[in-house]
């Protein structure tokens, strides 16, 4: 099978370096035109930066016959959101995909930062992908069809002193979920992707540093990235991850649980370990999906169809 984005334009947030240079020219060199966006600063988003780091991307791009424009801009508000995708219907006419793979880190105990410092984290790595979603959608709407990779992370699972970072992309989660299934009549897709690749942000100095840089090649995560967003994905609402050359995919899972129809605190205490048992435990595709786990003991009367919201 050949993947081909022939007249398909992209968006590429955080491309100017390592696994977002290397997503953007996978999708180049497949014939996408692409939108390289990169503030250009440093990881905390707080430096300033500059376009020269999109720029160098877009050229490369442009260097082996491909079309890309550079754009500076700072994901994070609804204005730039706006500018960002503005700039690319420009350029290209048309948007049918967006990577939003921005994403910025501050190292600290849960209270160690500012609340600027935590909101500007939440901005580049929750706000900003919505707010590119939001201006990026109206135009999917109308042509019937579109792609949208949302980059999350296993920070979500709990590593310790990444609180602003891991609550921002777990949000993506939620908003991954709701926006795959708006976009199932429309023809748009939306899927996340959990990757490992060696980068500027990767782990200090140490064993797990020199794992990931020896195995875990950015480029491998853009090949994943370039089926994940092509026209052939047949899934959405689904989170990938994608390091090393493996490709996997995760879900939640619900387990039987315990269940007494005059629960109690002190029954719940004396049954805990079956309550939190997964032996039993059924994958969850969606908040409908979670309720119907109680059918055996909350019976539904109406028709399937209508539980859907």
């Amino acid at each position: 099978m050949t993947i081909d984005f022939s007249g398909r334009v992209a968006i590429v947030t955080g491309a100017g370096r390592g696994m977002g240079r290397e997503m953007a020219l996978a999708l180049a060199r497949r014939g996408a035109s692409v939108l390289v966006n990169d503030y250009g600063g440093a990881p905390t988003t707080i430096d300033p930066g500059t376009i020269d780091v999109a720029e160098a991307v877009a050229e490369e791009i442009r260097a082996m016959g491909g079309k890309a424009v550079a754009n500076g801009d700072s994901v994070g508000t609804g204005a730039s959101a706006q500018a960002i995708v503005d700039a690319a219907v420009k350029a290209f006419g048309r948007l049918d995909i967006l990577v939003n793979n921005a994403g910025g880190a501050i190292l600290g105990e849960i209270d160690a930062f500012s609340d600027d410092e935590i909101e500007g984290v939440l901005r580049t790595n929750f706000i900003g992908p919505y707010m590119l979603m939001r201006r990026a959608w109206p135009i999917m709407r109308e042509q019937r069809y579109g792609r949208i990779l949302n980059i999350m992370s296993s920070a979500i699972l709990g590593i310790g002193t990444l609180g602003p970072y891991s609550s921002g992309k777990a949000g993506l989660i939620g908003l991954t979920a709701e926006a795959a299934i708006e976009g199932v009549p429309l023809g748009i897709k939306v899927n996340g992707l959990f990757p490992a690749g060696f980068t500027r942000l990767a782990a200090p100095d140490g064993a797990v540093r020199d794992w990931m840089e020896t195995h875990f090649k950015p480029w491998q995560v853009a090949e994943a990235v370039a089926f994940l967003v092509s026209e052939t994905m047949p899934a959405t609402g689904e989170i990938f991850h994608a390091g090393a050359g493996r490709v996997s995919r995760s879900v939640f899972k619900n387990g039987a649980g315990y269940h007494h129809p005059a629960l109690t605190a002190e029954r719940l205490a004396e049954n805990f370990e079956q309550a939190r048992s997964v032996d039993g435990a059924e994958t969850i595709s969606s908040s409908w999906a979670e309720l119907q786990r109680y059918f055996p003991v909350a019976p539904w009367q109406g028709d399937l169809a209508e539980g859907i919201f």
